[in-house]
């Protein structure tokens, strides 16, 4: 019988990368927040935008309602991308054979999906 009890070096590498685990889900709430926050200010702005006097250029409630929605719903998922990254990431640190393995770049869909609508914003500002 082998006694596999863990290192102090193992233990404390197992807690630096729960930390960063930890850090990661911080920084895409913030990211959320900041696209759900941006959703709703344009929103917002567009409708005001419309009560002064109801004919403002380029602007309509739909066009600043839909693209309002959408970053709010892109934070949403990026709030819950994060969240099952963290959980996937706490199982793995979980296991006694923990080895880095490649996931999948949520980042760079989350990207993808805001350039979405920021080209789809510069169509219908240029398109008037």
């Amino acid at each position: 019988m082998s006694d596999k009890t863990p290192s102090l070096t193992d233990e404390l590498a197992r807690e630096r990368n729960r930390e960063a685990a930890d850090r990661t889900l911080l920084a895409w709430v913030r990211t959320s927040l900041a696209m759900i926050s941006l959703g709703f200010g344009i929103e917002r702005l567009g409708q005001a935008a419309m009560g002064f006097d109801g004919t403002l250029a380029g602007f309509s409630p739909l066009k600043t309602r839909i693209f309002g929605a959408a970053l709010i719903l892109l934070g949403i998922s990026a709030t819950l991308a994060g969240m099952w990254e963290h959980r996937h990431m706490l199982q793995a640190i979980r296991n006694d054979d923990y080895r880095y393995a490649d996931r999948p770049p949520i980042a760079r869909y989350m990207g993808v999906g805001l350039v979405c609508v920021g080209v789809a914003a510069l169509a219908v500002i240029f398109a008037f």
